[in-house]
């Protein structure tokens, strides 16, 4: 990885800057994958009766919660680029700007969702209102369980746009950003280990955040070297039969080790974003992405809609399960799975429709993303900007 990162000032700017509305099919795809998965964790506990259907959900029963690591990769990788193309076509990174955005980006569909099941729902308001709307449910226990996740993202990215003008500061040098964000790996593994050790439960160290920002930085990372080094990022995205072979390795540990066991709550989650990173390598920019259209199209369609659907889907689950005669939530036959599945989509992609993408049409109208305060100085600067990379505003 070079040593430094392109000089900031005097250069001509670039002539077609990237669609915002554009999609990456590769990208949703992985998206989609992971969505998948934390479907099928929280879907199929058990056996459905039928053998087709259980070889299929063998994937989200077995380890399907490993899905939200591969969400971390993949969003650390999407906002790592913004961050990074931010300081390379201004010179520098407003955090303010960058949190208005994620704010608009992720709070209506949450905010809307708590207040729904504030009077659809079954728990009691104080078990969880207040924690998710302050995002302290990974430490302050919520009984919208599935919901732990945003609170670890919101955390990092919190991190992130306080620190990271810090980084931007400095014309020079990327290594004290790369530094950081290798110490987050072994110090995410290693609090993990110590805290296994003094007995600390299995749910504490999958939920909070300092037990779990590793993922998140681990897609950071990729994001440093397909900014700074495209050249050695796309050597490397060139090994796909290391990243397959990489990601059934991943695969086979993780079906064999248990989540909750001492291996599991330490390495296993170092090895889940391992997996999702050799996974989002194998899948970038790959030739076999749009030729199996058949196949990658429809997960990708999930995946443009996985936030709407992972923020809804269990009480989605539960309204339409409650109405069907001889079912509940906790029913796994096939008839109880096609309930949930479609239900859970059913209220993803409408409040992907009704309330995300229209505020992120807002949002890019009152906070849109940074222009270049002035024209930069180097060729490499010039070529960064060049390439395109669709679908990262959009992302954000």
């Amino acid at each position: 990885m070079p040593s430094s990162s392109p000089a900031l000032t005097h250069a001509r700017r670039p002539e077609s800057p990237p669609a915002p509305t554009a999609r990456r099919l590769d990208l949703d795809v992985v998206r989609g994958v992971a969505i998948v998965l934390a479907l099928g964790w929280h879907f199929s506990p058990r056996s459905s009766g039928n053998a087709v259907l259980d070889a299929v959900q063998w994937p989200g029963h077995t380890f399907g919660w490993a899905g939200v690591d591969l969400f971390f990769v993949l969003s650390g990788f999407l906002m790592g680029q913004l961050v990074l193309r931010e300081r390379a076509r201004t010179g520098r990174f407003d955090g303010r700007r960058f949190t208005a955005r994620r704010m608009l980006r992720l709070w209506p569909v949450l905010y809307v969702f708590l207040a729904v099941y504030a009077f659809a729902g079954d728990d009691p308001v104080t078990s969880y209102l207040w924690q998710n709307a302050l995002h302290l449910q990974n430490y302050a226990g919520s009984s919208l369980e599935h919901l732990w996740s945003l609170a670890v993202e919101e955390h990092f990215y919190l991190l992130l746009a306080v620190l990271f003008p810090l980084f931007a500061r400095r014309r020079g040098s990327v290594r004290p950003l790369v530094a950081v964000l290798i110490g987050v790996l072994v110090a995410s593994l290693a609090l993990r280990g110590i805290a296994v050790a003094h007995g600390v439960s299995d749910v504490r160290v999958q939920w909070r955040t300092h037990f779990r920002m590793d993922a998140l930085a681990a897609g950071v990372l990729l994001a440093v070297l397909r900014v700074h080094a495209p050249a050695a990022f796309d050597r490397l995205v060139a090994r796909r039969w290391l990243w397959a072979a990489a990601t059934a390795t991943g695969i086979c540990f993780l079906a064999a080790v248990t989540k909750g066991s001492p291996l599991g709550s330490t390495l296993g989650y170092t090895v889940a974003y391992l997996t999702g990173a050799a996974f989002l390598l194998l899948l970038h920019g790959a030739a076999w992405v749009p030729r199996a259209g058949w196949l990658t199209r429809p997960v990708a369609a999930l995946g443009r809609h996985a936030y709407g659907i992972y923020v809804w889907h269990v009480l989605a689950a539960e309204l339409v399960l409650d109405l069907l005669p001889g079912m509940d939530y906790g029913s796994s036959g096939p008839a109880a799975q096609a309930a949930k599945f479609g239900a859970a989509i059913t209220a993803g992609v409408l409040a992907t429709l009704l309330l995300e993408r229209p505020v992120l049409r807002l949002r890019d109208r009152l906070v849109p993303t940074a222009r270049p305060a002035e024209p930069m100085r180097e060729e490499s600067a010039v070529r960064l900007l060049r390439e395109p990379e669709p679908a990262l505003s959009r992302a954000a």
